[in-house]
């Protein structure tokens, strides 16, 4: 009886683990700087209201607005949904992409859905306000998140991956930044 209990407590503290506040052996896997964001937006995100991005969050805490880093923080919510609410309604991917990522995140998929075609570079980087090197280098970040697919045989060298049109969730990379004085800006839907 005694090591069937002790299986069962086993199992039920396993359970609890990605409901706890803290996330323990998970955080390990992250750098220092993906810990410092990922408990910014934890505590953030329990403010009511609150859906702050990834990006904005490391512009906040001072941290240069790097790919990678994203990335390693957008990877771990995926395997740690249940660490916020907002990540369990939204999914993780509502919070990857900066803002020049969500506008052509929205110009893709609205032209796609509205006009079934693709834009080329030029016609994008322009709708968008990017030069080209730095439209690129949005779209190949894109990619590695799993939004955009390389494709050889389109214009702008991607097509949209499978899933795309539902990666955003139900608002769809819609977001407001508000600024209250004597507080960090932080991201409404």
């Amino acid at each position: 009886m005694g090591s069937r209990m002790a299986q069962l407590l086993a199992i039920f503290t396993m359970s609890l683990t990605p409901l706890l506040g803290s996330y323990g052996k998970a955080a390990d896997k992250l750098s220092p700087d993906g810990k410092k964001v990922v408990d910014y937006l934890v505590k953030d995100w329990d403010k009511r209201f609150r859906s702050t991005s990834i990006p904005l969050a490391m512009s906040n805490l001072g941290i240069p607005p790097e790919d990678d880093l994203r990335l390693e923080i957008v990877g771990h919510f995926r395997d740690h949904p249940r660490i916020a609410r907002n990540v369990r309604y939204w999914g993780a991917n509502n919070y990857l992409l900066n803002q020049d990522e969500r506008l052509i995140a929205k110009y893709l998929l609205n032209t796609h859905r509205d006009e079934e075609r693709r834009p080329g570079p030029a016609e994008l980087g322009e709708r968008i306000g990017l030069r080209e090197a730095e439209l690129q280098a949005r779209l190949a970040s894109m990619a590695r998140a799993g939004f955009l697919a390389p494709a050889a045989n389109e214009e702008l060298g991607y097509a949209l991956a499978e899933g795309a049109p539902m990666w955003g969730g139900p608002l769809r990379h819609n977001f407001h930044t508000v600024t209250v004085e004597g507080d960090k800006p932080f991201e409404v839907w």
